[in-house]
């Protein structure tokens, strides 16, 4: 047991590491505090590291063997730790006599209790006991990926199988998938996440059938969770942010179900990428380097599930700002995901797809809109059914409406309003190929909650304004959070 939560340790490391080098680049998220930066830092690993070895293998042929592992797991990370070294030596120093005499009498007298100053700096005891209670539930999570082989569907029928093919081939490009006569289930989804399980094994040389690839999949629930409050925070304030990070984490679905933290689905990875970049790049002042880092965000979306193609292109017109800062932002955003279609539609080329829809062809034969008409009445309510099953999501889908309809005056302000369109995203794609798919019924039966769970970090920050505005009404203070450099809370748009 100990061995295994320190290789599941060790796998995460692999992508944390070098994901925290490159927010050593990235101002905006290395000011922010330690396990926010370390999340964004994950998904940035991730992105780096097992997007660049994909872009490696199948353009440049390097093998997927560890020499390339380490090599592209290595180069962030220098890169951060040269980038900090020398912002540490042209940095000017101060005395320390003077430092230390400007700082404010009771700042000295609240820094003297190291447990004090983390409770303020969480926004107060209610934030410190929802992170306190959210850390048991990834922990928990954590372990048992590290006890347990997998056992839900996709992971071990679509991912798990592309993965083992992709390490016994040392390519991205195996036979297997370019040869027509194989039976592959999904031969052209992206690879992204696979490739992320193949790097862990090999970097570790585990066996085929380790729990070391488990430990990749937990460690986005924990992030999940931080994106949140993150955003959140800023655009509400802590409480409203710990409250809204607390409800995905006890929401079981979130947990157990297909595509949930203990599976080994690209849904909740997906999740994240497609929130953090909508946080990067609605939030904050306008900066280059902030799009860069939304842009890589969304590049690994599109890298990792069909839809997230979709959904990254939906990010870049949401962050559309006007002046030369706004456009700045997202031209440095549009680079990488432009990178990454073309470089996805390079690797699709040479695969045949069989034993998988083709909602292009489907949609191209004109089935959208009698589908849209003659189809709703048969998978609306599988939708309703899911969303109103107590043992998946514990009454968020009663509780989620109510605040809305609460707080809607909140959702006159620009930003929520983008957040808003932003969360309506994953569920109008599942809408949409539900019209068009010849077994709407089965198909959403399986992918609606998932689609759901896409959805999860715009929703939860409009969720916790929502909330936040309730509560201001009922007199009760709310910290002041600027996002945007606006005040989200303080003067809805009449």
């Amino acid at each position: 047991m100990p061995a295994d939560l320190a290789g599941g340790l060790g796998a995460v490391a692999l992508f944390a590491v070098p994901g925290y080098g490159l927010t050593e680049l990235l101002p905006g998220l290395r000011r922010r505090p330690l396990p926010r930066r370390a999340a964004y830092g994950y998904l940035l690993g991730v992105a780096a590291v097992a997007g660049s070895l994909y872009a490696l293998s199948h353009l440049g042929g390097v093998p997927l063997r560890p020499p390339a592992i380490w090599a592209a797991a290595a180069a962030p990370a220098l890169l951060g730790l040269t980038a900090a070294l020398l912002r540490r030596r042209l940095t000017p120093k101060v005395a320390a006599g003077s430092r230390s005499d400007s700082r404010p009498l009771a700042a000295t007298a609240a820094s003297r209790s190291l447990f004090a100053a983390r409770i303020r700096d969480l926004g107060g005891p209610l934030p410190a006991a929802c992170a306190l209670a959210a850390t048991f539930i990834c922990v928990g999570v954590f372990a048992e990926a590290m006890t347990n082989p997998p056992h839900d569907w996709d992971g071990r029928m679509t991912w798990g199988t592309q993965a083992r093919y992709v390490r016994a081939a040392g390519t991205v490009d195996p036979g297997v998938l370019l040869d027509s006569r194989w039976y592959i289930s999904h031969p052209q989804y992206p690879l992204l996440l696979p490739v992320a399980q193949v790097a862990v094994l090999e970097a570790f040389a585990a066996d085929p059938d380790s729990p070391l690839p488990r430990a990749v999949y937990a460690a986005f629930l924990p992030v999940l969770l931080l994106v949140i409050y993150d955003g959140a925070r800023r655009a509400a304030g802590p409480v409203p942010a710990a409250l809204a990070a607390l409800a995905v984490a006890a929401a079981p679905f979130i947990i157990r179900g297909e595509g949930g933290a203990e599976s080994t689905y690209s849904d909740l990875p997906l999740a994240c990428f497609y929130g953090a970049g909508l946080v990067l790049l609605l939030g904050g002042r306008p900066r280059a380097e902030s799009g860069w880092a939304a842009g890589l965000l969304l590049a690994a979306a599109v890298l990792t599930k069909n839809e997230g193609a979709v959904l990254a292109g939906l990010a870049l017109a949401l962050g559309w700002r006007s002046g030369k800062a706004g456009a700045a932002r997202l031209a440095a955003a549009a680079a990488p995901v432009v990178m990454a279609l073309v470089f996805l539609a390079s690797w699709r080329a040479g695969i045949p797809n069989r034993q998988d829809e083709s909602y292009l062809e489907i949609v191209q034969a004109g089935h959208l809109w009698p589908g849209i008409v003659t189809h709703v009445a048969d998978f609306v309510p599988v939708m309703i059914d899911k969303m109103n099953r107590f043992r998946h999501w514990a009454g968020f889908w009663w509780m989620a409406p109510a605040a809305l309809l609460a707080g809607r005056r909140v959702l006159r302000h620009p930003l929520a309003s983008r957040f808003l369109t932003a969360a309506l995203g994953p569920p109008a794609v599942a809408w949409a190929a539900y019209s068009v798919h010849p077994t709407p019924v089965n198909l959403a039966a399986v992918t609606w909650e998932r689609f759901l769970l896409q959805a999860a970090v715009p929703l939860l920050i409009v969720l916790a304004c929502s909330w936040a505005a309730v509560w201001r009404r009922l007199g009760r203070p709310i910290s002041k959070q600027r996002y945007g450099g606006k005040a989200l809370l303080s003067s809805p748009p009449q």
